[in-house]
């Protein structure tokens, strides 16, 4: 299977969990496959999976990073970019009777302001190949949980987004769509600011609401993905796709 052969891709937070799962799938498919994340060791360990999976150190939500994202793809791809993926997100797990403006500002940087920076500075190497963005959302979106209020009002902006997108690019030939997962087992469940014993209740809370009974794995999104970003999917934009368990369904 071969359906992304000579397309290049671009995939924020590719060092694990979703980010990395679709970016290993893309290169199986023949991709070019530029990855992007805070610590070496790993994307080192993502791009280790494949040789057309090379990597950028960086943060992005910083302006610097995201610049060297777009020379990165200059230098060693043409200036090619035929697909986007903005993937890296927080999720902060806390009540707003505990919440700080601090917290807000760490959510909204990386879920939302940072995905809009990215796409800005990559879209007209997107326009030039008539190529297709694909944001990642959640469940939590449209199904809202406590605690969570900071993730899922990023994820709701997100959503908005695409759909906005879709309909001024499409005269471009370029397409727009968002994955909306629901519990997936990434590390995102490791990074809140929880006790271990916290975190274990929260999660079994989440598992008990899910109709398949279980966590999602970050293979199951990157199927849809592949899916999205192929030529099989050409006439499919501004639409949200997801990836839950049924979590979603009620």
């Amino acid at each position: 299977m071969r359906e992304l052969e000579n397309r290049v891709a671009l995939v924020t937070g590719g060092g694990s969990g979703i980010g990395r799962a679709i970016a290993q799938r893309f290169a199986a498919q023949g991709a070019q496959v530029l990855i992007v994340g805070r610590k070496e060791g790993p994307l080192q360990e993502t791009a280790a999976a494949d040789e057309k999976i090379s990597y950028v150190v960086g943060d992005v939500t910083k302006t610097e990073t995201i610049e060297q994202l777009i020379a990165a793809v200059q230098e060693r791809y043409k200036g090619r970019l035929d697909i986007l993926v903005n993937n890296a997100g927080w999720c902060p797990v806390q009540p707003i009777t505990e919440l700080t403006i601090q917290d807000y500002d760490k959510a909204f940087s990386l879920d939302v302001r940072a995905l809009v920076e990215v796409t800005i500075h990559a879209l007209p190497l997107i326009r030039a190949c008539k190529g297709t963005i694909l944001n990642l959302s959640s469940v939590g979106a449209t199904h809202r949980a406590p605690n969570l209020s900071m993730y899922v009002g990023a994820k709701a902006a997100v959503e908005n987004f695409t759909r906005v997108w879709a309909m001024e690019l499409a005269r471009d030939g370029v397409r727009v769509n968002a994955i909306a997962p629901g519990a997936i087992r990434t590390n995102i469940w490791n990074v809140t600011d929880l006790s271990p014993e916290a975190a274990k209740a929260h999660e079994e809370g989440i598992a008990a609401g899910i109709p398949f009974g279980r966590f999602g794995r970050p293979e199951e999104v990157a199927n849809l993905a592949a899916f999205l970003v192929s030529d099989e999917a050409s006439y499919v934009s501004g639409a949200i796709f997801a990836v839950d368990g049924a979590q979603g369904a009620s």
